[in-house]
């Protein structure tokens, strides 16, 4: 079987943390329990969001060292984050980026440029080619994979009638300002209108039409215009009386229970972090509901979608048409367009015990047929011709993150950082680091 390096960034607590996120924990027993050999790097604990080179030179070359003794056959990477040394040392090593955010999240573009024949590029959202394309991607390394789940159905008490796993997404200062200076709120309120009217995807679009010059003053990007098509906090707001329960990370909970104390009152302050939370949390949930970041533009859908299909909850899905068509010949997944819609079918639902049920067991008999780990691994045979299913044998699994020698290295780093300071700076730092760390979730900066 393969020796694989998989490399990715999602915001941890601290070191030594035995946590794994539930894509990457699944992805990882699935891996494990085919017979390879894997050697996890998370980014987080040594890197920013948007570097891959890390800047402490012996943490470098601890990584650097390691992953030669472990002497990858592939290399998966998130995103592209992954410690720019390996991949400077590797080069002949087949290389996947799998994506999970646009081309614009990647890490480090220009390296990917500049090595791109390197890579094969994995995509979870079909119309994403085209940017692919543009960027500079031959056809023939891009191949349209969507995500898979290791969760299964376990027979438990459904004790919430609705449930909503996942992150809450924040706006971005440019359309803040526009929104703040009150001048284009009648062109603003026209694009929402005209977005919740019909089943146009195209953002770029509306606001051209809109806005024309003035779109190219405030250099507006995708990013800035997601905002104003998200409405994740509206889908929940309209199943508050139904019996909705909300869970997951980056929920400023103390801001929401001055603004939104309803909503906040939903919120289930507990972790549901791994493959066994994930699964205990929608096999206790009658629906699951899952809203869409805007940059899948009703196309794709996010990995949790495949997680409450494997369960016992009824998926009730933000408009996708990959998902759609994937799973056509097998279940109409409801979906919604706008919020109050997604209440009808959520209400609908709860009412039709039967419908419901049917719902499930549809999606279910589609998971355990397309959308298993061990589908996907046999697609990634086929296209590098590299074994990596064998159900004979248990394979194993080595995190750099558990390694004495770097979690050392680790405190070591931060400790001498704070140490170098006077006591103003320290209390400088500790104010600086408790803001930027606001900022970037709220990506104003």
């Amino acid at each position: 079987m393969a020796r694989i390096l998989l490399s990715y960034y999602y915001k941890m607590q601290r070191v030594g943390q035995k946590a794994i996120h539930v894509f990457w924990d699944g992805l990882i027993k699935e891996l494990e329990n085919n017979g390879n050999e894997l050697y996890v790097i998370n980014t987080s604990y040594f890197n920013t969001y948007n570097s891959n080179v890390v800047k402490n030179a012996s943490l470098d070359s601890l990584i650097l060292e390691e992953v030669r003794k472990f002497n990858p056959e592939l290399i998966i990477t998130f995103n592209h984050r992954i410690p720019q040394s390996i991949l400077d040392n590797f080069k002949d090593i087949p290389t996947i980026i799998w994506d999970g955010d646009e081309l614009q999240y990647f890490c480090d573009l220009e390296y990917i440029k500049d090595n791109i024949d390197r890579y094969k590029l994995f995509s979870i959202v079909s119309s994403w080619e085209k940017n692919y394309l543009d960027f500079g991607f031959n056809k023939n390394q891009i191949f349209y994979i969507p995500p898979a789940t290791a969760i299964r159905a376990k027979n438990i008490e459904q004790d919430k009638n609705i449930s909503f796993l996942g992150g809450v997404h924040y706006s971005t200062s440019k359309i803040s300002e526009i929104i703040k200076k009150n001048i284009y709120n009648e062109k603003i309120n026209k694009i929402i209108q005209e977005y919740l009217n019909n089943t146009s995807y195209n953002y770029e679009h509306l606001f051209s039409k809109y806005f024309h010059h003035d779109l190219d003053e405030y250099k507006l990007k995708n990013m800035d215009l997601f905002p104003l098509f998200n409405y994740r906090i509206l889908i929940l707001i309209n199943l508050i009386d139904q019996g909705l329960v909300i869970c997951g990370d980056r929920w400023d909970i103390e801001t929401y229970a001055k603004l939104l104390p309803q909503l906040a009152a939903m919120y289930l302050n507990k972790r549901i972090w791994t493959l066994q939370e994930n699964e205990d949390f929608y096999n206790s949930s009658k629906i699951s509901i899952s809203p869409i970041h805007p940059q899948a533009r009703g196309c794709g859908f996010p990995w949790r979608i495949f997680d409450v299909m494997a369960s016992n909850a009824c998926l009730v899905s933000e408009q996708s048409s990959d998902l759609k068509n994937l799973t056509k010949d097998y279940v109409d997944i409801p979906m919604f367009h706008t919020p109050w819609e997604a209440r009808e079918l959520c209400i609908d639902l709860l009412n039709n015990e039967n419908k419901r049920k049917d719902i499930v067991v549809a999606s279910q008999e589609y998971i355990n047929k397309n959308a298993r780990w061990i589908n996907r691994f046999k697609d990634i045979e086929n296209i590098l011709n590299i074994k990596i299913v064998n159900l004979d044998k248990k394979g194993s699994v080595v995190i750099l993150a558990e390694n004495e020698e770097f979690q050392k290295l680790h405190n070591i780093t931060q400790s001498n950082s704070l140490k170098k300071l006077n006591l103003k700076n320290k209390i400088r730092y500790k104010i600086w680091h408790h803001f930027d760390k606001i900022l970037k979730r709220k990506q104003i900066i």
